[in-house]
């Protein structure tokens, strides 16, 4: 059944992306405001299942890729997307039916929002990631084996470049390349693709999802607890599973840095209340990825780590992070589809140095609380 995104979804989305996006992905804030300015110029967007389309309906993703700071800096118009998009229908020949996401987490969860309210193509409900990550190949379109090529990435001052490779992992270095040439930040459109092709390589129905994570917060009000019980009762019944507390405390110290264009480093929470006397490690590049006690872990990537403020519950981002904040530390279930070995082929702990083997959350913490056994997880 075809749904309609209007100006309170709009703000449903950007709340539950933010949830997400494990501390990266960026503010939704601006590409909110966008989103609803241009909702109300041109009118709702239609929202579809990807299951309802044609076999042969043309699907093209669209996203932002660089810095969320210098998408802040450069404030696009939403032209650039809709620039990428022409560039890549004239490659291909063709007309694209609908547009999807590449992430559902952060402001990439708006992104197709605004390109579809500003071209009146509808939105299908699916993304490639169940989350942020913060390259092009960790997607299960790559991991399913989507191109991205041709991929079209466009700036601000309309200056746009055409990437063409049969590799997905030399798609996203030619493109970060250019991205940092044009300024570190560019609008991109990729993954094109037949709905046939996006049935079988997307994670569906995530915008849904999102959108009810987003109601339950906002529902919430600014009290921890309601959120938080509000996000289990969302996110239980889901692909994902229900959240897990793993630390309220205090962040008394915080390292980090850039290296490689990456946002890097850690910070330590000491415990208070039930937890008072314990400490854990958060480590994160782009997006929280590890929680430590000690050697032990409590939680990895690609389970979505979530740092939230211990009064109202709202994530903070990692570039908001700052010593003596009250926390939660909590973790949320990846979808299974995410656990496959194919994908984890891409988003495993080991593509980020963090562990040789993947747990599941849940796994570590019927661990932490009961000792139960597990089975580490990599193919």
């Amino acid at each position: 059944m075809t749904r309609r995104i209007d100006d309170r979804v709009v703000d449903a989305l950007a709340c539950g992306a933010m949830y997400l996006g494990s501390g990266g992905g960026g503010d939704t804030t601006l590409l909110q405001i966008m989103a609803k300015q241009a909702i109300r110029e041109y009118g709702p967007v239609r929202l579809v299942s990807p299951f309802e389309l044609l076999d042969e309906d043309w699907i093209v993703t669209v996203a932002l890729m660089g810095s969320p700071a210098i998408h802040y800096e450069k404030m696009m118009s939403g032209h650039e997307m809709i620039t990428a998009l022409r560039e890549i229908e004239r490659e291909e020949g063709r007309r694209a039916k609908a547009l999807t996401a590449l992430e559902i987490g952060g402001l990439n969860a708006l992104t197709p929002v605004l390109t579809a309210a500003m071209t009146g193509l509808p939105l299908v409900d699916c993304d490639g990631m169940g989350r942020a990550f913060p390259e092009l190949q960790m997607t299960t379109y790559h991991a399913f084996g989507a191109q991205a090529s041709p991929l079209v990435i466009c700036a601000n001052n309309g200056h746009s470049e055409k990437i063409i490779s049969q590799s997905n992992f030399e798609v996203e270095k030619i493109g970060r390349v250019s991205m940092t040439k044009m300024g570190g930040s560019v609008a991109t459109a990729g993954f094109p693709m037949k709905a046939i092709v996006l049935q079988e390589v997307g994670i569906p129905h995530t915008f849904l999802l999102c959108q009810r994570i987003g109601d339950g917060v906002l529902e919430a009000g600014h009290d921890v607890n309601r959120v938080f019980a509000n996000l289990s009762r969302e996110l239980q019944n889901s692909i994902y599973g229900r959240p897990y507390k793993l630390m309220e405390g205090k962040v008394v110290d915080l390292q980090r840095y850039l290296k490689d264009g990456l946002l890097r480093g850690e910070l330590l929470v000491e415990g208070t209340g039930f937890h008072h006397s314990e400490q854990i490690e958060v480590l994160f590049q782009s997006e929280y990825l590890a929680v430590k006690k000690g050697e032990r872990l409590l939680a990895t990537v690609p389970d979505i780590i979530c740092v939230l403020d211990s009064d109202s519950g709202l994530p903070i981002l990692i570039e908001e992070l700052e010593t003596h904040m009250n926390v939660w530390v909590i973790a949320i279930p990846c979808p299974i589809i995410v656990r496959h070995p194919k994908m984890m082929d891409v988003v495993g702990p080991w593509n980020f140095e963090i562990a040789d083997s993947y747990i599941p959350v849940e796994h570590l913490a019927a661990e932490e609380g009961n000792g139960d056994n597990h089975v580490p997880f990599r193919d």
